[in-house]
């Protein structure tokens, strides 16, 4: 009995050397996100944005598209929280949605919208909030809109989805000639110009302003998050350079023999995709190893293949 204390800690020691060793390989072989890690940014967006909506969106009754939208409307004419409106809506869509767009799609979005109400709700219960929480409608707009951007942008960044009018754009998409984008611009600028209506010109324009500039800002963040560097570099360092992708960064790339337009030398030129914090080592050994070698740097995005974002993380099956 005295040496299970003991074994415990082994255990646990164990443990953690374990995970710490998985995720150095991981990151050494830049493996795709491990399920943990998708789960954990999925459940932070889904709370993260709860927040957002609890404390600045339902009480400015901004209707900048989505489910919260929807409750913040309807909790005009019923008498319902927007908090439990926002939890039916969504329940009923994940319904639909699991008979018209299937098990798959269902499972992957109910978890981030069921969460997202839940968290809402009970902060609603733990920290209810009788108006404005500032009084300062332009500055609770910008945090609205900061927040609800920044968790859009995580979940669309691990092709996850926070459901809501996603799964109406979806069931628009399947029955009509609309794409996806259209058609959730489609029906969230319905509830939001509703918005004018019910809540006034103000609120309407804060609402309607909030629903276009969101997408810009979801875009900006996106493409920061996948940001990532690709060198060319034309080299006589032909080894050196190539044993440092391989051997220090763990990447590959492509080589392509060159001959200088100027004096005529054979070269190597370098194609290689490095992300942003490779990319001050790698140029740093260049420069070190060649000043003389002429290196181009280009920010791009969206990089696919292995050791990138994988075909199926970024299209639904």
């Amino acid at each position: 009995m005295q040496q299970e204390p003991c074994e415990r800690r082994k255990n646990s020691k164990y443990s953690i050397n374990s995970y710490i060793e998985d995720r150095n390989r991981r990151i050494h072989n830049h493996d795709p996100m491990s399920v943990q890690k998708r789960v954990f940014l999925m459940s932070f967006a889904s709370i993260f944005m709860a927040c957002g909506t609890h404390f600045f969106k339902y009480p400015n009754s901004f209707v900048i598209g989505g489910v919260e939208g929807m409750s913040i409307i309807a909790s005009m004419f019923v008498p319902f929280t927007r908090p439990q409106l926002t939890l039916f809506i969504n329940v009923a869509l994940l319904v639909i949605a699991f008979f018209v767009l299937g098990k798959k799609f269902t499972l992957r979005t109910g978890y981030v919208a069921i969460l997202n109400s839940l968290t809402a709700l009970a902060l609603d219960k733990i920290m209810p909030i009788d108006g404005t929480l500032t009084g300062n409608t332009m500055l609770e707009f910008f945090f609205t809109l900061i927040m609800s951007s920044v968790g859009s942008a995580i979940l669309f960044n691990i092709a996850a989805s926070s459901g809501g009018t996603d799964i109406v754009a979806m069931i628009v998409k399947k029955y009509s000639h609309l794409e996806v984008g259209k058609s959730l611009l489609f029906v969230d600028s319905l509830f939001t110009i509703a918005s004018i209506w019910v809540f006034g010109i103000e609120i309407g324009l804060f609402s309607i302003f909030g629903l276009l500039i969101k997408g810009l800002c979801v875009d900006v963040i996106i493409s920061s998050m996948k940001q990532a560097k690709m060198f060319i570099i034309i080299t006589s360092k032909t080894e050196e350079i190539g044993s440092f992708i391989k051997d220090d960064l763990n990447r590959s790339a492509t080589v392509i023999n060159a001959r200088g337009l100027y004096q005529g030398k054979d070269l190597t030129v370098y194609l290689c995709t490095t992300n942003k914090m490779e990319a001050p080592k790698f140029r740093m050994f260049i420069k070190n190893i060649d000043p003389k070698a002429f290196i181009t740097i280009v920010n791009t995005s969206t990089v696919m293949g292995k050791g990138w974002y994988q075909t199926d993380e970024l299209t639904d099956d």
